[in-house]
């Protein structure tokens, strides 16, 4: 009996310790959520001066570390008044709810000498990356604003003429090192500019302050007629650079191109934007050829911020606004609340009352020195909370979405605890953002390498997952194989996991991510899959490929009757050129299967009359938090109709998941107008311009920051346009290389 007794104490003794961690840790999160609701309410709509000094994704994580050691009410309400008083001294947490404000506090003697100060956000522009142009901006109206112009990106490069290269896989390399252990801000550089206008920027991270080596790799695409290569540098401090060489690969082996003055020896005017010249651009920032420092020979680049601030007053962006003494009141915690005056009085000497400096320069001087690495916990836990606060205060699309986010915020906070190394906390985050359903939600993390896939890809086609191209003969798969296991895991458990890191909309878009997604690892890794039950052994050496089992042609004359536009390839000015033979064509087959080439005015033939609809896209407009009493800017392309008219034709737009944003945007006219026959599967479901923001050790959040509908009013969101044929693609077409969607267009045409 003694033994047993024995075990049953430990037992007890277990059971007693897990209880007791899990009540710690669970006292540890229930703080955080209290301080991330805190965090933003003052960070997006208190507008003291304050508040809008500080280094928010600094201060998250600075507030973090304290709340989550408190282990009582007091404690917590207690370093909120240390952590929020100094930015922002005229709000208050209480232990009960109250509707009293005390608005002395917040009006000077000579309130006739001041102006009214808030918030106006429309979309959001606050803490969002500015080198993404946007139509969302955040102004705290009549404050004082202090540009630091540390946002703009400073580059010193050169650009090579494209066409030697095309067609071939071109590599990058040089030697750098950055000044400071803080600073993730330096990256190599390279750019394909595209003809149409557009380009394609590869990055490559400079982490280390010593010299090293760092590559890039990209394919010169049939559009490239540029190459830009160099050094880029965004926010205060310095980088060195030095030894940049280019190669492109013929037959397998690496070729050196020569580049002008490549280790820098000989002096030169860095302001001539010339071809095989270096140059420099950047507000607020130096470019010197230096002796004091290089990888090889006596001279290196340095790249430096020297810093500009200017100060101007913040103008309305709308006309709805808060009135003095408008007091918001939240349960920001349970038993906690916080009350927040919405408008202050202002003048050329800030806002009023202003803030203790002394308490406000000791805050500043600890943001300075928190860490950035997300090794920490601390870190991990704030940009969980940032995370929380864009989407909470400013997603467009909550009433649409079936999400707690209050309890994903909650998950999110646990796993972090859990969480150890980078890759661990861009997994949360990515779990985090995946319940909003948003197909332009992307979670990247500039040190991320896991890039490279075997030479392969696959489809999920009548729930099963085939092989849809083999890339390396050497492969001993062919295309239709199936593939039932991944690494030891049935292949359809394997993708539940995947899945769960997605944000999509609609099925189609999920799938198609996810089989992206799913192939990718760190370059030359292995991916162990089972077809026919033999056991392959892939190896990731290929850059990721897309699965495009559509037509390539920009182009195609069917027979006498049917002409095809490839609209995911073709430009307008050639579409344009096409205009007569598609005059004479009976119908008309346009392939939107992913996204258009700027060729959105070829709508414009299919309309009989001009666009009149003018508010399918609206940006929302916010003073308050928590989405409340949103107002919106309408938004509309206003389409003119063209002659010739194309509509009095048989029109078939094929389409699927893949078909996002500006794709979307076009379907909108097709259904909206009934301008056409839609043939394929649903679209993405996920419209509006993108919005990013950036948190600490280099990641960042691409999302959709504005609502957009159906021409009718009704919702795209998680739905997209559904086809009026639907189109569902067999394992025996692919293996036949067929293009089943193109044939049930072409039969279409066969009944007319």
């Amino acid at each position: 009996m003694k033994p047993f007794i024995f075990v049953l104490v430990l037992i007890f003794l277990s059971c007693t310790e897990k209880k007791s961690i899990n009540k710690e840790s669970a006292q540890k999160v229930e703080n955080l959520k209290t301080f991330a609701k805190a965090y933003g309410y003052v960070k997006y709509f208190h507008p003291s001066d304050g508040a809008s000094e500080i280094d928010w994704n600094s201060f998250a994580i600075h507030g973090a570390k304290i709340v989550e050691k408190c282990e009582s009410r007091n404690e917590l309400i207690n370093a909120f008044d240390t952590l929020f008083k100094p930015i922002a001294p005229s709000i208050n947490f209480t232990t009960t709810k109250s509707n009293k404000f005390d608005l002395t506090i917040i009006t000077p003697e000579n309130s006739q000498d001041f102006k009214p100060t808030f918030w106006q956000h429309s979309g959001v522009g606050i803490g969002m990356d500015p080198e993404l142009r946007t139509p969302y901006q955040s102004s705290r109206v009549n404050g004082i604003i202090n540009k630091d112009y540390s946002y703009v990106v400073s580059k010193l490069a050169m650009r090579i003429e494209a066409a030697k290269f095309l067609g071939n896989r071109i590599k990058y390399k040089a030697w750098a090192k950055k000044d400071d252990a803080h600073s993730n801000n330096g990256y190599l550089r390279l750019v394909l500019e595209k003809s149409d206008g557009t380009s394609d920027l590869k990055k490559a991270p400079v982490v280390d302050e010593q010299w090293k080596q760092y590559e890039v790799i990209a394919k010169v695409d049939s559009l490239t007629s540029l190459i830009q290569l160099g050094i880029a540098l965004r926010g205060k401090g310095s980088i060195l650079y030095d030894l940049p060489q280019l190669f492109y690969e013929n037959n397998g082996k690496w070729i050196e191109v020569p580049l002008e003055n490549q280790d820098f020896e000989k002096e030169e005017s860095l302001s001539d934007y010339k071809i095989n010249n270096w140059y420099f651009e950047g507000i607020g920032y130096s470019c010197l050829l230096t002796n004091t420092d290089s990888y090889k020979g006596n001279k290196s680049a340095v790249l430096e911020y020297s810093g500009i601030i200017e100060e101007e007053k913040g103008e309305k962006l709308f006309d709805n606004q808060p009135s003095f003494g408008h007091i918001i009141e939240k349960e920001v915690g349970a038993g906690i609340y916080l009350q927040i005056p919405l408008v202050l009085y202002s003048n050329d000497k800030g806002t009023y009352p202003k803030s203790d400096s002394l308490s406000l320069k000791k805050l500043k001087d600890n943001l300075k020195e928190v860490p950035q690495e997300t090794s920490d916990l601390s870190v991990r836990l704030g940009n969980v909370i940032n995370t929380y606060n864009v989407f909470q205060h400013f997603y467009p699309y909550f009433d649409v979405v079936d999400v707690n986010w209050n309890n994903e915020l909650e998950k999110a906070l646990e796993r972090s605890f859990k969480d150890s190394i980078p890759k661990d906390h861009l997994i949360t985050l990515q779990k985090f953002t995946s319940p909003l359903n948003d197909g332009h939600i992307v979670v990247s993390y500039n040190r991320n390498s896991e890039w490279a896939t075997p030479p392969i890809t696959w489809e999920w086609i009548d729930d099963k997952l085939v092989i849809t191209n083999v890339l390396n003969d050497t492969i001993p798969l062919n295309v239709g194989d199936i593939v039932t296991e991944i690494n030891g895991e049935n292949a359809m458990h394997y993708f539940e996991e995947v899945k769960s890191r997605i944000s999509a909309g609609t099925k189609g878009l999920l799938n198609s991510q996810a089989e992206a997604l799913s192939l990718r690892g760190e370059h030359d890794s292995k991916l162990n899959i089972k077809v026919n039950n033999k056991n392959i052994k892939l190896l990731r050496n290929n850059y990721p490929y897309g699965s495009s089992r559509g037509r390539q042609s920009d182009y195609e004359k069917i027979n006498d009757s049917v002409f095809y536009l490839n609209l995911n390839s073709i430009p307008m000015e050639e579409i344009e050129k096409l205009i007569p033979e598609l005059e004479k064509s009976k119908s008309i087959i346009c392939d939107l299967r992913f996204y258009p080439r700027g060729n959105h005015g070829f709508i414009s033939y299919l309309l009989k009359e001009k666009d009149t609809t003018k508010s399918w896209m609206q940006i929302p407009q916010h003073i308050y938090p928590d989405r409340e009493k949103l107002t919106y800017q309408n938004s509309n392309w206003l389409l003119p109709s063209k002659k010739p008219y194309l509509g009095d034709k048989q029109i078939i737009f094929i389409t699927k998941g893949t078909a996002i944003s500006y794709a979307e945007s076009y379907m909108g006219f097709i259904r909206g107008y009934k301008l056409a026959t839609i043939i394929g599967q649903p679209t993405a479901g996920t419209n509006g311009n993108i919005n990013r923001f950036k948190l600490s050790e280099g990641f960042s959040i691409r999302w959709t920051g504005m609502k957009v509908l159906k021409h009718d009013g009704s919702q795209l969101h998680g739905i997209g346009f559904l086809p009026d044929v639907y189109v569902k693609p067999t394992i025996e077409g692919l293996k036949a290389g067929k293009d089943e969607f193109l044939e049930k267009a072409i039969e279409l045409t066969e009944k007319k």
